[in-house]
Formats: structure tokens, C-alpha cells, sequence
């Protein structure tokens, strides 16, 4: 997408301004992961001409508005100063869960690392899955725990190895359970392999998930397991999109 497809779809009418005309939050992900700083140039632009809105609501017909001005503060700030510049957003509650969402499209070590650091931080009790904290674990999920995952370094996963088996611990919900043994997938070891071995889950989907864990741990543990190349990660990559 060029500037100027930007700019007609932020001027399409349908609606307030404020809404974003016809821009979609995925939109402004593939502009800036593309065009970088000029694209952060343009995003601030549009939504400062259009108002666009730092806080979603819920229409009465009970559509979503998007928080476009808040995705947007998101893609200036990594537009003009790359995954570190997300740490700060990190740093301020009403702009953590999208710092974290948006990481997951980054696909780098350097994504994983600002992800582990701000888990360090969470204390993993809010039972939504939309709290900063959870919205980060989902996106280490995203990174890790599938055959494209991004490669990183054997401490760096040893470091979020205890912060998954701790959430897991603290989650109040089972859905969240399924969270962290989905992502205990892309952090294997014999210690976690033995740890998801050892859990007892009544609820049904916590059970299944846990048999996956363990299954998919085993298989890059392996010693005959090979990383997928690079050319394999596109496939797959075109696959779950196509599966969408």
C-alpha cells in the first residue's frame, strides 16, 4: 500500500472521521512494517487531520469502533524508532496491550526480548485476555510456537521458560491456561516436557492443550529434528493466511 492509497481510504466516508474512514488496524501494520518512517510521518498526519479516536466503543448496533488514533500512536513510535522505541509504550498502561499486539507481527529476536522483559513485570491475575500481560503472552505464542517461529537465542528462551510455567500457575481462567501450554510449545526442555506431563487438567480444551504441548515439545526436541528453512517458514506463513 502506498501513501496515497492510505490517504483515500482515511478519507472514504461511512462514518465519523474519527473512525478511520475505511482504514483497517491491519492497514496501518503493513504500511509502517514497509515504509517505516515516512509511513509514521503519514499515520500521525491522517490522524491528526481526521481525529482519530484514542479509545474504541461499542456502537448501539453493537459494532466495534477501533481505537485508530491509539494503533496509530503505536506505528509512529515504531516507524521512527523500531521495537526499542516500544518499550516505553510498554511502560504506560493505556498503551501496553497494543505495544504487545503489534510485536507479534515483528518477527525478530529483538521482539521477543522487549515481550520477555515486560512479562518479567506482570503479575498474570486478571482474568482477561485482553490485559497487556495476556495480549504479550499471545504474542510470544504467535512467535515462537509455530514452525516459522523466529530463532532466538537458547538463554532467551530459558529466560521465559519459568515467566510461562508462573502464568500458567496464576491463570485465572481456563482459556488462559490454554494460553500459556500453547505457548510452552515454543520454549521446549525436558524440564517442560516433564512439567506438562505432570498436570492433571480437568477442563477438556486445558487437557487437549496440554497433550499438544507435549507432543510439539518432543518434536523439536527430537535429535533428529530439523528447523524448518527459511523458504518452509514462507509456506507456512502463506498457508495460515490462506487458512484464515
Amino acid at each position: 500500500m502506498n501513501i496515497n492509497t492510505l490517504a483515500r481510504k482515511a478519507a472514504k466516508p461511512g462514518g465519523p472521521e474519527s473512525y478511520g474512514g475505511a482504514v483497517e488496524v491491519e492497514d496501518l501494520f503493513r504500511f509502517v512494517l514497509f515504509h517505516g518512517e515516512a509511513a509514521a510521518d503519514e499515520i500521525e498526519r491522517l490522524s491528526r487531520q481526521h481525529g482519530w479516536m484514542m479509545d474504541g466503543m461499542v456502537l448501539p448496533n453493537g459494532n466495534l469502533v477501533r481505537p485508530m488514533g491509539r494503533w496509530a500512536q503505536i506505528c509512529v513510535a515504531f516507524g521512527r524508532g523500531g521495537v526499542a522505541a516500544l518499550r516505553s509504550q510498554l511502560d504506560d498502561q493505556t498503551s501496553a496491550g497494543f505495544a504487545a499486539a503489534f510485536l507479534a507481527h515483528v518477527a525478530s529476536e529483538e521482539s521477543v526480548e522487549v515481550l520477555v522483559d515486560y512479562c518479567k513485570r506482570v503479575s498474570w491475575s486478571a482474568a482477561d485476555s485482553e490485559h497487556p500481560g495476556w495480549k504479550a503472552m499471545a504474542s510470544l505464542n504467535g512467535l515462537l510456537s509455530f514452525d516459522d517461529c523466529v530463532k532466538v537465542s537458547p538463554a532467551l528462551l530459558d529466560s521465559l521458560r519459568p515467566i510461562v510455567l508462573a502464568a500458567f500457575a496464576a491463570a485465572p481462567t481456563a482459556a488462559l491456561q490454554v494460553l500459556c501450554l500453547c505457548t510452552v510449545r515454543g520454549v521446549p526442555s525436558p524440564g517442560a516436557v516433564a512439567w506438562a506431563e505432570a498436570l492433571l487438567p480437568s477442563d477438556p480444551d486445558v487437557l487437549h492443550a496440554r497433550n499438544m504441548a507435549v507432543k510439539t515439545m518432543r518434536k523439536r526436541l527430537a535429535p533428529e529434528y530439523k528447523a524448518p528453512t527459511p523458504e518452509q517458514k514462507r509456506q507456512v506463513r502463506r498457508q495460515r493466511v490462506a487458512d484464515v
